[in-house]
C-alpha cells in the first residue's frame, strides 16, 4: 500500500473515532479555526489561563459601535480552538454590550455540545473575552 493511501486511511479512521466523540461542528472550527491570530494594537485584550493549563488570549478591534474585528491565540488542543473560534464568530459584527450574552452555555450550543472533560474549554474562552470586552471598555473611558 502506498504511504499516501494509508495516511488517508489512518486520517479517515481518526475522523470516524472523533465523530463519536464530537459534533461535525467541533471537528471543522477546531481543524479550521476561525480569527486564529495576533493583532497590532488592539482596542481591547486579555490574556487568560485555565485551570488546565491552556493559554488563551484575545484581540478585538472595535468600529463604529461593532465589533469589526476579533483574532485569538491559545496553546491549548483541539477542543480549546473550537470554543474560541467559536466565542469570535460569535462576538464578530456584535455590539461589545451584547457579547456579554457569550457565555460557556451559549458556546457549548454554538457548537453541539463538547465532552464533559472539555467543557472547560467554552469557560475558557467566555471568560477571556469578557475580560477583553471589560479592557476595551475602560479604555474607552480613558480616552
Amino acid at each position: 500500500m502506498e504511504e499516501e493511501q494509508i495516511k488517508k486511511e489512518m486520517m479517515d479512521l481518526l475522523f470516524e473515532k472523533a465523530r463519536e466523540v464530537f459534533s461535525e461542528k467541533v471537528i471543522d472550527y477546531g481543524m479550521n479555526p476561525r480569527n486564529c491570530g495576533t493583532m497590532e494594537k488592539p482596542d481591547g485584550y486579555a490574556k487568560i489561563t485555565g485551570p488546565c493549563g491552556d493559554t488563551v488570549e484575545i484581540f478585538l478591534r472595535v468600529k463604529n459601535g461593532r465589533i469589526e474585528d476579533i483574532r485569538y491565540t491559545t496553546d491549548g488542543c483541539m477542543t480549546s480552538h473550537a470554543a474560541v473560534s467559536a466565542a469570535t464568530v460569535m462576538a464578530k459584527g456584535q455590539a461589545p454590550k451584547d457579547c456579554i450574552r457569550i457565555n460557556q452555555s451559549s458556546i457549548l450550543e454554538h457548537l453541539g455540545g463538547l465532552p464533559d472533560d472539555a467543557k472547560h474549554c467554552a469557560l475558557l474562552a467566555a471568560t477571556t473575552l469578557h475580560r477583553a470586552l471589560r479592557n476595551f471598555a475602560v479604555g474607552k473611558k480613558d480616552k
